[in-house]
């Protein structure tokens, strides 16, 4: 009986142990970040649209305007 607890308490502590390696998180961590940095993006590039292409329809009436 009494090997039998040892045993069983030991199993716990592996899985205890098991639960605080940290391999493959860093790929996940990655993920994470590289999916936040593009949805950053899309929505930044989403808001500037209108301003960038007003400027360059500017830019091309003046530069249209002051050419011969």
């Amino acid at each position: 009986m009494r090997n039998r607890l040892s045993v069983l308490i030991g199993r716990g502590f592996t899985r205890i142990e098991d639960l605080k390696r940290e391999e493959g998180q860093t790929t996940v961590e990655y993920a994470l970040v590289i999916a936040l940095v593009v949805g950053m993006a899309v929505t930044v590039f989403g808001f500037l649209t209108p301003f960038v292409s007003d400027f360059f329809t500017k830019l091309n009436g003046i530069i249209t305007n002051t050419l011969p």
